[in-house]
Protein backbone atom coordinates (compact mmCIF):
# COMPACT_ATOMS: atom_id res chain seq x y z
CA UNK A 1 0.00 0.00 0.00
CA UNK A 2 2.83 2.41 0.84
CA UNK A 3 4.54 1.86 -2.56
CA UNK A 4 1.26 2.52 -4.36
CA UNK A 5 0.68 5.63 -2.25
CA UNK A 6 4.14 7.00 -3.04
CA UNK A 7 3.53 6.52 -6.77
CA UNK A 8 0.10 8.15 -6.49
CA UNK A 9 1.60 11.10 -4.61
CA UNK A 10 4.13 11.68 -7.41
CA UNK A 11 1.42 11.54 -10.08
CA UNK A 12 -0.87 13.94 -8.20
CA UNK A 13 1.94 16.45 -7.68
CA UNK A 14 2.70 16.28 -11.40
CA UNK A 15 -0.89 17.26 -12.20
CA UNK A 16 -0.96 20.03 -9.59
CA UNK A 17 -3.15 18.29 -7.00
CA UNK A 18 -0.76 19.22 -4.23
CA UNK A 19 -3.32 19.17 -1.42
CA UNK A 20 -4.26 15.57 -2.12
CA UNK A 21 -0.62 14.59 -2.41
CA UNK A 22 0.19 16.26 0.91
CA UNK A 23 -2.45 14.22 2.74
CA UNK A 24 -1.13 11.02 1.18
CA UNK A 25 2.42 11.94 2.19
CA UNK A 26 1.23 12.55 5.75
CA UNK A 27 -0.47 9.16 5.73
CA UNK A 28 2.77 7.50 4.66
CA UNK A 29 4.61 9.13 7.56
CA UNK A 30 1.94 8.05 10.05
CA UNK A 31 1.94 4.48 8.74
CA UNK A 32 5.70 4.21 9.09
CA UNK A 33 5.46 5.58 12.63
CA UNK A 34 2.93 3.02 13.77
CA UNK A 35 -0.52 4.35 12.79
CA UNK A 36 -2.03 1.36 10.99
CA UNK A 37 -5.28 2.81 9.60
CA UNK A 38 -3.51 4.10 6.49
CA UNK A 39 -2.46 0.60 5.47
CA UNK A 40 -6.12 -0.44 5.12
CA UNK A 41 -7.31 2.68 3.28
CA UNK A 42 -8.48 2.50 -0.31
CA UNK A 43 -7.43 4.87 -3.06
CA UNK A 44 -10.96 6.33 -2.89
CA UNK A 45 -10.50 6.97 0.83
CA UNK A 46 -7.27 8.83 0.15
CA UNK A 47 -8.26 10.87 -2.88
CA UNK A 48 -12.04 11.39 -3.17
CA UNK A 49 -12.51 13.39 0.08
CA UNK A 50 -10.08 15.98 -1.28
CA UNK A 51 -12.08 16.31 -4.52
CA UNK A 52 -15.25 17.28 -2.67
CA UNK A 53 -16.12 20.91 -2.19
CA UNK A 54 -13.93 22.00 0.75
CA UNK A 55 -15.27 23.93 3.73
CA UNK A 56 -14.75 27.68 3.64
CA UNK A 57 -15.58 30.86 5.48
CA UNK A 58 -18.88 32.30 4.27
CA UNK A 59 -18.47 35.17 1.83
CA UNK A 60 -20.10 37.76 4.06
CA UNK A 61 -18.14 36.80 7.17
CA UNK A 62 -15.31 38.82 8.66
CA UNK A 63 -12.36 37.34 10.50
CA UNK A 64 -12.76 37.33 14.31
CA UNK A 65 -11.47 40.51 15.91
CA UNK A 66 -12.22 39.84 19.58
CA UNK A 67 -9.82 36.97 20.35
CA UNK A 68 -7.54 38.25 23.09
CA UNK A 69 -4.46 36.11 22.71
CA UNK A 70 -1.00 36.56 21.23
CA UNK A 71 -1.48 33.58 18.98
CA UNK A 72 -4.47 31.55 17.81
CA UNK A 73 -5.57 29.14 15.12
CA UNK A 74 -8.91 27.66 14.06
CA UNK A 75 -8.57 24.61 11.83
CA UNK A 76 -10.60 21.75 10.40
CA UNK A 77 -8.38 18.68 11.04
CA UNK A 78 -10.15 16.65 8.35
CA UNK A 79 -9.16 19.00 5.53
CA UNK A 80 -6.33 20.91 7.28
CA UNK A 81 -8.02 24.15 6.22
CA UNK A 82 -7.27 27.10 8.50
CA UNK A 83 -10.25 29.42 8.91
CA UNK A 84 -8.79 32.02 11.25
CA UNK A 85 -5.35 32.67 12.69
CA UNK A 86 -3.00 35.15 14.27
CA UNK A 87 0.77 34.61 14.12
CA UNK A 88 0.29 30.81 13.91
CA UNK A 89 3.97 30.09 13.21
CA UNK A 90 5.56 32.42 15.76
CA UNK A 91 7.57 30.54 18.39
CA UNK A 92 6.07 30.79 21.85
CA UNK A 93 6.18 28.99 25.22
CA UNK A 94 3.30 26.48 25.32
CA UNK A 95 3.27 25.39 28.99
CA UNK A 96 1.32 22.16 29.65
CA UNK A 97 0.05 21.78 26.11
CA UNK A 98 3.48 20.13 25.89
CA UNK A 99 1.81 17.08 27.44
CA UNK A 100 0.07 16.26 24.15
CA UNK A 101 3.47 15.15 22.87
CA UNK A 102 4.36 13.55 26.22
CA UNK A 103 1.26 11.35 26.03
CA UNK A 104 2.01 10.50 22.40
CA UNK A 105 5.49 9.23 23.26
CA UNK A 106 4.06 7.22 26.16
CA UNK A 107 1.37 5.61 24.02
CA UNK A 108 3.88 4.64 21.34
CA UNK A 109 6.56 3.28 23.66
CA UNK A 110 4.92 1.94 26.84
CA UNK A 111 2.35 -0.77 27.41
CA UNK A 112 -0.72 0.66 29.15
CA UNK A 113 -0.49 -2.08 31.79
CA UNK A 114 3.14 -1.35 32.67
CA UNK A 115 3.76 -0.21 36.24
CA UNK A 116 5.32 3.21 36.84
CA UNK A 117 7.01 3.90 40.17
CA UNK A 118 6.86 7.55 41.19
CA UNK A 119 10.34 8.73 42.18
CA UNK A 120 11.22 11.34 44.77
CA UNK A 121 12.18 13.71 41.95
CA UNK A 122 8.85 13.20 40.19
CA UNK A 123 6.86 13.71 43.38
CA UNK A 124 8.61 17.04 44.01
CA UNK A 125 7.42 18.68 40.79
CA UNK A 126 5.30 21.80 41.26
CA UNK A 127 1.61 21.93 40.35
CA UNK A 128 -1.85 21.20 41.71
CA UNK A 129 -1.43 17.41 41.83
CA UNK A 130 -1.12 16.79 45.56
CA UNK A 131 -2.04 13.09 45.61
CA UNK A 132 0.77 11.54 43.55
CA UNK A 133 3.50 10.56 46.00
CA UNK A 134 7.01 9.11 46.03
CA UNK A 135 7.06 5.31 45.94
CA UNK A 136 3.56 5.02 44.50
CA UNK A 137 3.12 2.32 41.86
CA UNK A 138 0.53 3.03 39.20
CA UNK A 139 -0.26 1.70 35.73
CA UNK A 140 0.66 3.64 32.62
CA UNK A 141 -3.03 3.89 31.69
CA UNK A 142 -4.08 5.35 35.03
CA UNK A 143 -1.13 7.73 35.09
CA UNK A 144 -2.04 8.92 31.58
CA UNK A 145 -5.40 9.96 33.01
CA UNK A 146 -3.64 11.88 35.77
CA UNK A 147 -1.35 13.49 33.19
CA UNK A 148 -4.03 14.60 30.75
CA UNK A 149 -7.10 15.25 32.89
CA UNK A 150 -5.58 17.24 35.75
CA UNK A 151 -2.35 18.15 33.91
CA UNK A 152 -0.04 16.54 36.45
CA UNK A 153 3.59 17.64 36.20
CA UNK A 154 4.50 14.77 38.52
CA UNK A 155 3.04 12.30 36.04
CA UNK A 156 4.94 13.91 33.17
CA UNK A 157 8.25 13.64 35.02
CA UNK A 158 7.57 10.04 36.05
CA UNK A 159 6.82 9.09 32.45
CA UNK A 160 9.99 10.79 31.25
CA UNK A 161 12.12 8.87 33.77
CA UNK A 162 10.52 5.53 32.97
CA UNK A 163 12.24 5.22 29.58
CA UNK A 164 15.66 5.03 31.25
CA UNK A 165 17.69 1.84 31.38
CA UNK A 166 19.26 0.72 34.68
CA UNK A 167 21.91 3.22 35.70
CA UNK A 168 20.40 6.05 33.65
CA UNK A 169 18.80 9.04 35.34
CA UNK A 170 17.01 12.24 34.41
CA UNK A 171 14.66 12.99 31.54
CA UNK A 172 17.00 13.86 28.65
CA UNK A 173 16.41 10.57 26.84
CA UNK A 174 12.63 11.06 26.80
CA UNK A 175 12.94 14.69 25.69
CA UNK A 176 15.08 13.60 22.74
CA UNK A 177 12.31 11.20 21.78
CA UNK A 178 9.81 14.08 21.93
CA UNK A 179 11.92 16.26 19.65
CA UNK A 180 12.65 13.42 17.25
CA UNK A 181 8.91 12.82 16.94
CA UNK A 182 8.28 16.51 16.38
CA UNK A 183 10.84 16.57 13.57
CA UNK A 184 9.33 13.47 11.97
CA UNK A 185 5.86 15.05 11.99
CA UNK A 186 7.12 18.28 10.41
CA UNK A 187 6.82 20.42 13.53
CA UNK A 188 9.59 22.71 12.31
CA UNK A 189 9.17 25.44 14.91
CA UNK A 190 9.09 23.24 18.02
CA UNK A 191 11.78 22.49 20.57
CA UNK A 192 10.75 20.63 23.74
CA UNK A 193 12.91 21.20 26.82
CA UNK A 194 10.95 19.10 29.32
CA UNK A 195 8.00 16.72 29.43
CA UNK A 196 5.65 18.94 31.46
CA UNK A 197 6.03 22.39 29.92
CA UNK A 198 7.51 23.91 33.07
CA UNK A 199 10.65 24.98 31.21
CA UNK A 200 9.47 28.01 29.28
CA UNK A 201 12.65 28.20 27.21
CA UNK A 202 11.05 25.40 25.20
CA UNK A 203 8.67 26.52 22.48
CA UNK A 204 6.24 25.60 19.75
CA UNK A 205 3.55 27.31 17.67
CA UNK A 206 -0.19 27.09 17.14
CA UNK A 207 0.50 25.55 13.73
CA UNK A 208 2.73 22.82 15.19
CA UNK A 209 0.29 22.13 18.02
CA UNK A 210 -2.37 21.49 15.40
CA UNK A 211 -0.10 18.86 13.85
CA UNK A 212 0.58 16.95 17.08
CA UNK A 213 -3.04 17.26 18.21
CA UNK A 214 -4.35 15.81 14.95
CA UNK A 215 -1.82 12.98 15.27
CA UNK A 216 -2.59 12.26 18.95
CA UNK A 217 -6.37 12.38 18.51
CA UNK A 218 -6.13 9.43 16.12
CA UNK A 219 -5.08 7.32 19.11
CA UNK A 220 -8.28 6.00 20.75
CA UNK A 221 -6.86 5.99 24.29
CA UNK A 222 -5.73 9.60 24.02
CA UNK A 223 -9.01 10.77 22.46
CA UNK A 224 -11.05 8.97 25.11
CA UNK A 225 -9.08 10.42 28.03
CA UNK A 226 -9.04 14.07 26.91
CA UNK A 227 -12.83 14.19 26.55
CA UNK A 228 -13.38 12.82 30.08
CA UNK A 229 -14.93 15.42 32.38
CA UNK A 230 -14.16 13.75 35.70
CA UNK A 231 -13.42 10.44 37.38
CA UNK A 232 -10.90 8.75 39.61
CA UNK A 233 -8.06 6.22 39.46
CA UNK A 234 -6.00 4.42 42.09
CA UNK A 235 -2.51 3.03 42.47
CA UNK A 236 -1.98 -0.69 41.85
CA UNK A 237 -2.80 -1.51 45.49
CA UNK A 238 -6.01 0.51 45.54
CA UNK A 239 -4.79 2.55 48.49
CA UNK A 240 -3.95 5.90 46.85
CA UNK A 241 -6.90 7.55 45.14
CA UNK A 242 -6.64 10.29 42.53
CA UNK A 243 -9.78 12.36 42.03
CA UNK A 244 -9.75 13.76 38.51
CA UNK A 245 -11.60 16.78 37.17
CA UNK A 246 -10.68 18.00 33.72
CA UNK A 247 -8.74 21.26 33.75
CA UNK A 248 -10.36 22.06 30.38
CA UNK A 249 -13.48 24.03 31.31
CA UNK A 250 -15.08 23.41 27.93
CA UNK A 251 -15.17 19.70 28.76
CA UNK A 252 -15.88 19.91 32.49
CA UNK A 253 -17.48 22.98 34.09
CA UNK A 254 -19.04 24.54 30.99
CA UNK A 255 -20.08 21.38 29.09
CA UNK A 256 -19.51 23.18 25.79
CA UNK A 257 -21.65 21.51 23.08
CA UNK A 258 -19.56 18.94 21.24
CA UNK A 259 -16.38 19.46 23.29
CA UNK A 260 -14.00 16.48 22.94
CA UNK A 261 -10.73 17.79 24.43
CA UNK A 262 -7.87 18.50 24.42
CA UNK A 263 -5.29 20.15 26.75
CA UNK A 264 -4.82 23.23 28.90
CA UNK A 265 -1.62 25.06 29.78
CA UNK A 266 -0.46 27.76 32.16
CA UNK A 267 2.82 29.26 33.27
CA UNK A 268 3.32 32.89 34.33
CA UNK A 269 5.75 33.36 31.43
CA UNK A 270 3.36 31.72 28.95
CA UNK A 271 0.03 32.98 30.31
CA UNK A 272 -3.03 30.77 29.76
CA UNK A 273 -3.29 28.43 26.78
CA UNK A 274 -5.72 25.83 25.50
CA UNK A 275 -5.86 23.40 22.62
CA UNK A 276 -9.61 22.84 22.34
CA UNK A 277 -11.51 20.43 20.10
CA UNK A 278 -15.22 20.22 19.40
CA UNK A 279 -17.34 18.07 17.14
CA UNK A 280 -20.80 18.81 15.72
CA UNK A 281 -22.77 17.27 12.84
CA UNK A 282 -19.80 15.12 11.76
CA UNK A 283 -17.50 18.15 11.59
CA UNK A 284 -14.56 18.85 13.90
CA UNK A 285 -12.79 22.08 14.80
CA UNK A 286 -9.57 22.65 16.72
CA UNK A 287 -9.22 26.05 18.38
CA UNK A 288 -5.70 26.72 19.62
CA UNK A 289 -5.21 29.66 21.97
CA UNK A 290 -1.71 30.58 23.14
CA UNK A 291 -0.83 33.30 25.66
CA UNK A 292 -4.11 34.97 26.58
CA UNK A 293 -3.95 38.70 27.13
CA UNK A 294 -6.19 38.38 30.18
CA UNK A 295 -4.54 36.70 33.17
CA UNK A 296 -7.52 34.89 34.66
CA UNK A 297 -8.10 31.19 35.29
CA UNK A 298 -10.88 31.08 32.70
CA UNK A 299 -9.16 33.18 30.04
CA UNK A 300 -8.09 30.40 27.66
CA UNK A 301 -11.51 28.73 27.83
CA UNK A 302 -13.23 32.07 27.18
CA UNK A 303 -11.11 32.79 24.09
CA UNK A 304 -11.39 29.21 22.79
CA UNK A 305 -15.17 29.32 23.15
CA UNK A 306 -15.34 32.59 21.21
CA UNK A 307 -13.17 31.17 18.43
CA UNK A 308 -15.17 27.95 18.19
CA UNK A 309 -18.47 29.85 18.27
CA UNK A 310 -17.23 32.03 15.42
CA UNK A 311 -16.32 28.90 13.47
CA UNK A 312 -19.66 27.17 13.87
CA UNK A 313 -21.46 30.38 12.83
CA UNK A 314 -19.27 31.32 9.87
CA UNK A 315 -18.01 28.16 8.17
CA UNK A 316 -19.76 26.81 5.11
CA UNK A 317 -19.02 23.07 5.18
CA UNK A 318 -19.95 22.53 1.55
CA UNK A 319 -21.41 19.29 0.18
CA UNK A 320 -21.06 16.35 2.59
Amino acid sequence: MIKLAILLSIILNTFGLNGVATNIDRGIVQERSGTDSFAHASIEDLVLPELKEPPKVKNFSKQPTNIYAKQYLLIDPDSDIVFASKEPKSKIAIASTTKIMTATIVLENYDQNEIITISKEASSQIGLDYTTRAGEKITVYNLLKVLLIISSNRAAYAFAEHVNNPGETGTDKFIRMMNDKAKMLGMDNTDYHDAAGLDTTGYSTAHDLAIITEYAMKKPIFADIVKTDQGSVTDVNGKINHELKNSNRLVADWNYPGAIGVKTGYMPEASHSLVAAAERDNHTLYAIILYTLNDTAEASAVESRKLLDWGWANIDWGVN
